[in-house]
């Protein structure tokens, strides 16, 4: 990809992004966080309250970290490509994930722990001690699972001999397991092992999942691992583990999973280049299928709204959990009512903060006969 049609794409993008986060309307989760959550999540969405009449006001601050995370993905991987083109192409694939466009839009962890997991690749890269270790600090504060990463970084630093790396991701480990460990590993087998691959699948887009994980398989076999498809690789490992007993939340992995998407280009381009150009054809063909099927995601997401009208049955509309209540409160409005009560406690959020509040309960006196 040359220079100018990437810049005309992150402009393009930055555009789109931006205003599917203003026009799509408060989700649940992200109504429940906003009145009742606690932490950085919670101050960060009330970070902007007043200087916008839209969605701005508590996506703004995730916006920016979904931007900020496209140059550090940018920037990382220039570690990996020595061919400017090579970065622009890797960058755009990244940025047209499903995964990084939701975490980019949504109240959510996730968006922040792919900031700090792609400033520690560049700061272990950099070979800045002090800097892996501010992150791992912030890691341990934000995320309620960064156990999974420090024990990533353990079983790396321990294969590769690296004493000072193992020394501190095991003091970390340490800490996070008996003060801010909040990651549930208990219950009785359930298998969620399908509804996790059914999520990873979403996550990354169909094709681009399947061969994503061929590349990782592939580089176990094969190839040198470094510190990315250890943390990308084991993450992996671990969540499927724990489906096999519990309910998983993408949350948990998908940080340390979905940065690792420079891997795939590296291991295609490694079968590609092996080859002489008269047998590089079906590689090239196989690649603009995925690279298609990965464009053809994200129009999906940026254009959602438009396949409501396609659908008899609205509510079969994978977005309809955000639209139905916004839609009851324009309903409301219109007929000059205040208040409306449901049962779903995170859906009389949603209503509340359009202006609709619950119902007060009236007390009728008992007659006594």
């Amino acid at each position: 990809m040359s220079r100018a049609y990437f810049y005309i794409f992150i402009s393009l993008y930055i555009v789109a992004i931006t205003y599917l986060a203003i026009t799509l309307p408060i989700g649940s989760h992200e109504a429940t966080i906003y009145y009742e959550g606690s932490g950085i999540i919670y101050h960060l969405t009330h970070l902007f309250d007043g200087f916008f009449s839209n969605s701005l006001e508590f996506r703004l601050p995730f916006l920016l970290f979904g931007f900020f995370n496209i140059f550090l993905f940018y920037k990382m991987s220039k570690h990996y490509f020595e061919n400017i083109k090579d970065n622009y192409l890797v960058t755009t694939i990244f940025m047209l994930l499903p995964g990084i466009i939701t975490s980019t839009i949504l109240v959510n962890i996730a968006v922040i722990v792919i900031t700090l997991v792609l400033l520690f690749i560049i700061f272990y890269k950099n070979r800045t001690l002090i800097g892996e270790i501010i992150v791992m600090l912030l890691l341990l504060i934000v995320h309620d699972a960064s156990i999974i990463f420090f024990i990533t970084l353990s079983i790396f630093s321990f294969i590769k001999k690296d004493r000072v790396l193992l020394g501190i991701s095991l003091l970390f480990g340490l800490l996070t397991l008996l003060y801010f460990n909040k990651l549930d590993i208990g219950g009785k087998p359930t298998g969620e092992f399908l509804e996790l691959f059914g999520l990873y699948i979403a996550l990354f887009s169909p094709l681009v999942f399947f061969y994503f994980f061929y590349s990782l398989y592939r580089i176990w076999l094969r190839e040198e691992k470094d510190i990315l498809w250890y943390i990308s690789f084991l993450s992996f490992i671990f969540s499927i583990l724990l489906s096999l007993r519990q309910q998983v939340h993408m949350t948990d992995f998908a940080p340390y999973v979905i940065v690792s998407v420079v891997l795939m280009i590296l291991s295609y381009h490694r079968s590609l280049y092996v080859r002489l150009p008269q047998f590089q054809t079906y590689y090239r063909v196989g690649f603009m299928i995925l690279f298609s099927s990965l464009i053809l995601s994200a129009m999906v997401i940026i254009f959602h709204k438009s396949f409501f009208y396609l659908l008899d049955d609205k509510s079969k509309h994978f977005a309809y959990k955000f639209y139905k209540p916004y839609w009851q409160v324009l309903e409301l409005k219109e007929i000059g009512k205040k208040c409306y009560t449901v049962k779903n406690r995170k859906v009389q959020y949603q209503l509340k903060y359009y202006g609709i509040e619950r119902c007060k309960e009236v007390n009728v006196p008992k007659i006594h006969k």
